[in-house]
């Protein structure tokens, strides 16, 4: 395999200062001052290699150094020290208008973009596909300084799919946009890749992360903290997360209000859990607060990471009545037996109904992991027979 990328022992580190306003005479007491001036480290001795073919997701908190580790390795940002080799052509999405000159049309854009790429042959069969894929209608030949954010990510993509570099750089793309264009821009970086494409990837969803890339690092105060498949990076980033949110406590009801007090996923045990086979029984135990007395209704929801919706049933619809088990205190059980869902990542939405099933007032997620040995596809397991009729 070529090695197209290598980073050895790259760190980044940018000066701190007291105040934006004052970032003029910040500037002057830097280049004059003959003392070492106070530096924030974004990046500490970073050591990645990324090989042709490779896909390759970069995943961890705000501030981590995600957005700074792509600038430096496409060329936007300078390391401070260590080394970078490059052997490849790179289309970078980084920035919302990077690389566009917002005076100029979108049409103008594009030919300036395909241009700077190098493409000659087939050129305006190439400028067409681009318009197609933006799909921004007469805006193509309105200047881009008139543009949404949407559109502008449209028209960076569209680029991309016509250039194909041999390195494409994103992050959190595939977060902007409508639902239809990101499932669009999904499909093409999947077929990407799957062709023989190499991508890095930074996204906070690690349904994309674990859907498109093989490989993953978690980056934790401008250090690798953890590297290997993106299955096994993903969850368990995303296991230290829930962590933090259980040690902080961060959702509590006031006793005062109508609210969800408490949601556990568990076996038919009563085992709290947070992965479960397909086939087997998913339980959820819901404890709500309602200060009036009445009893509450409940709306229950599954979510696929993409934040697709599955499934959805509310209380009132299947005249299900709670369990008071406390003062103003009633709990909901809702079983889901033989789990349909394939193996994959799954969010179950909960909410609080008002007693006359009129409004939504409380909403809590949970995340449940189904495992199980499955070649099949999409979300659910549904019985058919094949017949000779």
């Amino acid at each position: 395999m070529n090695e197209l990328v290598k980073l050895t022992d790259i760190s980044k580190s940018y000066p701190t200062s007291s105040s934006s306003k004052s970032h003029l005479k910040n500037m002057m007491r830097i280049l004059l001052s003959h003392k070492n001036v106070a530096a924030v480290e974004v990046l500490k001795n970073i050591n990645l290699k990324i090989d042709e073919g490779q896909s390759l997701a970069i995943i961890g908190e705000n501030g981590a150094g995600k957005s700074t580790l792509l600038k430096i390795i496409s060329g936007v940002a300078k390391a401070s020290s260590g080394t970078l080799e490059v052997n490849c052509s790179i289309g970078a999405l980084l920035e919302l208008g990077s690389g566009f000159d917002p005076e100029y049309t979108g049409l103008e854009n594009l030919k300036m973009s395909a241009t700077l790429a190098g493409i000659k042959d087939d050129f305006d069969f190439k400028i067409q596909k681009m318009i197609e894929f933006a799909d921004i209608g007469d805006y193509i030949n309105q200047p881009v300084s008139t543009y949404s954010s949407g559109m502008v990510v449209r028209l960076g993509f569209a680029v991309i799919t016509q250039t194909k570099p041999q390195l494409l750089i994103t992050d959190e793309i595939l977060a902007v946009g409508d639902e239809n264009f990101q499932l669009k821009c999904l499909e093409w970086v999947k077929n990407y890749v799957t062709s023989g494409g190499t991508i890095l990837l930074v996204s906070h969803s690690t349904y994309h992360v674990t859907q498109i890339c093989k490989q993953a690092i978690w980056l934790e105060h401008g250090q690798i903290k953890m590297s290997g498949s993106s299955w096994d990076v993903a969850n368990a980033y995303k296991s230290s997360i829930n962590n933090k949110l259980e040690e902080i406590q961060c959702h509590k009801v006031d006793d005062t209000l109508l609210g969800i007090k408490d949601v556990t996923l568990m076996n038919l045990n009563g085992e709290a859990i947070k992965t479960i086979r397909m086939g087997e029984t998913l339980r959820t135990r819901v404890i709500l607060n309602s200060p009036d007395g009445k009893p509450p209704g409940l709306c229950m929801g599954i979510v696929g990471y993409d934040n697709r919706p599955i499934y959805g049933t509310y209380s009132d619809f299947t005249k299900a009545q709670p369990k008071h088990i406390g003062n103003n205190t009633y709990q909901f059980t809702v079983d889901i037996p033989n789990l349909p869902l394939l193996p994959g990542q799954y969010r179950i939405k909960t909410h609080t109904m008002t007693p006359d099933q009129l409004q939504l007032v409380d909403t809590w997620e949970s995340e449940i992991t189904v495992t199980g040995d499955s070649d099949e596809n999409g979300v659910c397991r549904i019985d058919f027979d094949w017949n000779q009729v």
